[in-house]
């Protein structure tokens, strides 16, 4: 089944157990970032967001557009940068001002004023989605389209910085759309597993994910870290709840990855995109839940680690 109870991960901290940190999140409202504020704000942290629309949440928040206006008025005062926003649609200009620009203004204000930076990426990165995820300061980067090639540009806006980059694989949970739904009308229409019955994935919750990340901010990190759960989670329990809503019975049949690519190439649908779920992975992502980590000061930036290949400007 599914992880779900707060206190099965060994990262996890009850609020108030150090001392509180001022914390400036961007896409408070996109799909990890709605789950990233409570989480940070349950650990004890001064949270301030950063948006483009009037906000309705509490909690204290600043208007602006990351890739035009000025944001040291915004990062100015706050400890560390929490950068959740991003643009994972439009045309390649769209998303690589929404990334590579957005994420480039951002690390410079808070270069400025001395916050340091951890920044959600993904390990489409990486040009490929099943298979072993080791250790990320060993895995080379090889993007493959044009939404991958800005968010490997905005990474390395981040190093430049010694900042931290979290990148993981699955992600699932209220509000998604381009993992689990698109799955579950695959297999409905069909009648068939994508990949097969026994398929498990490195995969994560919102939740689990932002709850990790807020018990971060206390740690010395690496630049770049992956975040699964410890043990790859059964396709099965990622689409079980959707299956039982809507009363349908698990598929009795097996469509091979290469026959749906076949299949839907013709729609845009990528062959890595079926691979992340037609093909099992697992990841190494042992020290996005390391308990007795080295801890620093809430302001301090990390140590330079081994420099990633910068990549050619694009577009």
């Amino acid at each position: 089944m599914l992880p779900s109870g707060r206190g099965s991960s060994p990262a996890y901290r009850p609020a108030g157990w150090r001392t509180a940190v001022r914390v400036l999140l961007t896409g408070s409202t996109g799909f990890i970032g709605r789950q990233l504020l409570p989480a940070l704000e349950a650990a004890g942290h001064e949270v301030t967001t950063v948006t483009r629309t009037r906000t309705l949440h509490h909690t204290p928040a600043v208007r602006a557009d990351l890739r035009y206006d000025a944001l040291m008025p915004a990062v100015d005062g706050h400890e560390v940068v929490i950068h959740a926003a991003s643009v994972t649609a439009g045309s390649e200009t769209e998303m690589w001002n929404g990334n590579a620009v957005a994420t480039r203004r951002l690390v410079e204000a808070a270069t400025a004023v001395g916050a340091r930076v951890i920044s959600m990426s993904t390990t489409g990165v990486y040009g490929r989605s099943s298979g072993m995820f080791g250790d990320p300061l060993h895995i080379r980067r090889a993007p493959s389209s044009p939404l991958s090639r800005s968010r490997a540009a905005a990474e390395d806006a981040v190093f430049g910085a010694g900042g931290t980059v979290i990148r993981p694989h699955v992600v699932f949970g209220p509000g998604g759309r381009w993992v689990v739904p698109p799955l579950v009308h695959f297999m409905g229409a069909g009648n068939a597993w994508l990949g097969g019955a026994d398929i498990a994935v490195a995969a994560i919750s919102t939740r689990r994910l932002a709850e990790g990340t807020a018990a971060l901010l206390h740690r010395r990190l690496p630049t770049v870290i992956h975040a699964a759960e410890p043990e790859p989670v059964p396709v099965a329990d990622l689409i079980r709840s959707a299956f039982t809503a809507s009363g349908a019975v698990f598929p009795s049949r097996v469509v091979s990855v290469a026959a749906a690519h076949t299949r839907l190439r013709r729609f845009g649908v990528s062959l890595n995109a079926l691979r992340m779920l037609g093909e099992s992975s697992r990841m190494d992502s042992g020290t996005f839940w390391a308990a007795d980590a080295p801890t620093t000061g809430s302001g301090q930036t990390n140590s330079p680690a081994r420099p990633e290949p910068k990549l050619r400007a694009y577009p």
